[in-house]
């Protein structure tokens, strides 16, 4: 059986950390980690060096594959992590005089059941409530009013929602200052919950608005490859806006898409067949 790892680089091991599982679409729990190289700050960006991680699929499902690629193309690989609880109804029978009292324990098994759930679920909302304080305070810390709401999309995503008068400045060139943020909201969260959630930052809906965008991007340089006959290549962008663009692609039989360079210089390339 092939040992399915790869490496990755970037300013700092969290990073290098973040770019594997996003890239490979994996949560932590599902790889091992080698730090290959820790990374150095430097003293004014003299001696600066990246961070090399490892990663290592151990996911007994994944390790069925037969390499890498397979992991990061593979169709959405949901891990079933859903606990089946099966409650046996157990009866016990005490005798007291003539009359027998019957003590249906079914009733202390869901009870129980339910705090544990509400339990774990208070957690995380405390966690997402820390994460959107944190945000915001860095915000303010960038001279920028703002105020967030945040909510749960569903087991496994999170989302926090900015408002302010300057959100030009929050978005960014092409989202770049939004998409560091939400770094840095991803990571915080899943420190404080010690779990994997993905977050999701927005404002004014750009997200939204920035999928469309790059959907109709991709579908008229689709023609323009056809047509030319040569690849096309888009500037580099996160793994998850690739992956946008690849899935609104996937059904047209006559090009290719593929993502080449390192994060987070990877790009897409849009090729005719």
């Amino acid at each position: 059986m092939p040992v399915l790892e790869k490496n990755y680089i970037a300013g700092t091991v969290e990073l290098a950390i973040q770019q594997g599982l996003d890239e490979l679409n994996l949560q932590e729990k599902q790889v091992k980690i080698d730090v290959i190289h820790p990374g150095k700050k430097g003293f004014f960006g003299i001696g600066k060096a990246d961070a090399e991680v490892k990663l290592t699929v151990i996911d007994p499902e994944l390790k069925k594959l037969s390499t890498i690629e397979a992991v990061k193309n593979r169709s959405e690989y949901i891990t079933q992590e859903t606990e089946e609880q099966t409650i046996k109804t157990e009866r016990v029978q005490h005798e007291q005089s003539d009359d027998k009292k019957v003590i249906d324990t079914d009733v202390v098994i869901i009870a129980t059941t339910e705090k544990e759930s509400l339990s774990k679920q208070q957690a995380k909302t405390d966690a997402l409530n820390q994460t959107e304080k944190y945000i915001t305070a860095i915000i303010q810390e960038m001279g920028i009013n703002t105020s967030a709401t945040s909510s749960f999309k569903n087991n496994s995503e999170v989302v926090i929602n900015l408002e302010s008068n300057d959100a030009g400045r929050i978005i960014g060139k092409r989202g770049q200052v939004l998409n560091s943020l939400q770094l840095l909201a991803q990571n915080y969260y899943n420190h404080i919950e010690k779990g994997y959630m993905t977050v999701t930052l927005d404002i004014e809906n750009y997200r939204e608005k920035r999928k469309e965008t790059l959907q109709n991007l991709a579908l008229n340089m689709s023609k323009k490859a056809v047509a030319t006959r040569k690849p096309v290549k888009f500037e580099p962008m996160p793994n998850y806006e690739r992956k946008i663009m690849h899935q609104i692609l996937t059904n047209i039989e006559n090009i290719e898409t593929y993502s080449e360079g390192r994060e987070p210089h990877r790009y897409l390339v849009i090729k005719a067949r």
